[in-house]
């Protein structure tokens, strides 16, 4: 169904009442708080009509409605209108976010600043210069490996690899000295890469084996960090989470890797990625938003700062958030990456 422009009125209307009281948004509260030119029994006809196109949802019997995550969507897309940040706002940023050079300061900084404004966990993603330290291979039973990685920069990363067969010990120590030989000092990004060479050049003979530590490694160890600043406190106190049970969902869904990185890989296809709910395609994530920025130099792609909430977020104030922390990032990181951990110069 296309949209007319009393529709879009009466959509963007319920969308940031919902945003503002958590409480479902009647045809009264319309009329009275947005001075809408219709009358109560046209203003419910449409409603009906938004619900029955999926724009919004009735949570109760003779209830108000509430947006949907399809409202959410065209809301986001089509009507909503960016809110100018407040002077209180920009100064707090403005003296929150300072210093040069240090790239993983400034975006924890960020984050920091981002949680408290709006009273949201948010997730920090930092590319990361490091090279491999060293690498373990240890034999936890006759066919589970336990690997081992340390960076130069201190990071250490494990991961269990299943093999298909049994693997004598004096094979596993062959093989990891024979990496160690091979891949210390290897760029993390480019590890996945070495490790490849490595298995074709010098262990083709333990081809079979070396894919599965291969696999593993792929999955656990990438060239990004990612740390949480989770600001629980201050979401736990929304309507939302009056649940017990479902504020503890929510935690342990923040600190569930996978859901997570799954979601923020979705939304790094865009400048300023908005995922609503089940566009995630994680039932976990469907009562969910994540709003996520990717930080960039001329240099290149340097970091993300995603923003996780209940789909009921001020989408307008966190969009200008992100875009005016984003112009202070840009003004206080360097412009090359130097071989340092993360630090650029």
């Amino acid at each position: 169904m296309e949209l007319d422009e009393r529709k879009k009125k009466i959509l963007a209307s319920v969308v940031e009442d919902y945003i503002v009281s958590a409480e479902p948004v009647g045809s009264k509260t319309l009329v009275d708080k947005y001075g809408l030119s219709y009358s109560t029994a046209t203003i419910r006809n449409e409603m009906k009509l938004l619900e029955d196109s999926g724009y919004l949802e009735q949570p109760h019997v003779s209830a108000g409605r509430v947006p949907s995550t399809k409202g959410y969507r065209y809301y986001v897309d089509n009507l909503m209108k960016e809110k100018k940040l407040s002077m209180l706002d920009i100064d707090y940023i403005n003296n929150s976010i300072s210093g040069y050079g240090d790239t993983e300061k400034l975006f924890e900084q960020a984050a920091q600043t981002i949680s408290k404004i709006l009273l949201r966990p948010t997730v920090l993603t930092l590319k990361t210069a490091d090279l491999l330290e060293s690498i373990k291979v240890l034999k936890i039973s006759d066919n589970i490996l336990l690997i081992v990685l340390m960076s130069q920069n201190g990071i250490v990363k494990d991961t269990i690899v299943k093999l298909t067969n049994t693997v004598p010990e004096e094979i596993v120590n062959e093989i990891s000295g024979i990496l160690n030989h091979n891949l210390n000092g290897t760029p993390l990004e480019k590890l996945h890469t070495a490790l490849n060479r490595v298995i074709e050049q010098e262990l083709s003979t333990f081809s079979i084996v070396l894919n599965q530590i291969c696999e593993g490694l792929r999955q656990e160890f990438t060239n990004e960090t990612k740390k949480l600043n989770s600001n629980v406190e201050s979401i736990l106190s929304l309507p939302e989470f009056s649940d017990i049970e479902k504020a503890k969902k929510f935690v342990n869904m923040l600190s569930t890797k996978d859901t997570i990185d799954i979601a923020l890989e979705k939304a790094k296809n865009h400048k300023l990625g908005i995922i609503i709910g089940s566009e995630s395609q994680d039932y976990i994530l469907n009562d969910y938003s994540i709003i996520s920025l990717d930080v960039e130099t001329d240099d290149g792609h340097v970091g993300n700062l995603s923003v996780i909430s209940p789909k009921r977020i001020d989408y307008s104030k966190t969009v200008s958030t992100l875009k005016y922390i984003n112009e202070k990032l840009e003004d206080n990181l360097p412009r090359k990456m130097k071989d340092n951990g993360g630090k650029y110069g």
